[in-house]
């Protein structure tokens, strides 16, 4: 039983081994790819103009 176990342990990691060239390759691809979005979205946030809150209007308002 125990060698059972051990042979399985063996096998993922025989097949994880080649996967991680891989799993890198992508993980930065990822990361390039969020870090430019990321930068693309604080760029356009910059130009957007703050909402103002909704508040009661003022008595100048009312005057009108």
């Amino acid at each position: 039983m125990a060698a059972i176990a051990f042979d399985a342990a063996r096998r993922k990691e025989l097949v994880r081994e080649p996967l991680k060239p891989a799993r890198s390759v992508l993980r930065k691809m990822l990361d390039a790819f969020v870090s430019y979005r990321m930068r693309s979205a604080a760029s356009a946030a910059k130009h957007i103009r703050q909402r103002r809150r909704l508040r009661a209007p003022s008595p100048s308002m009312k005057a009108r």
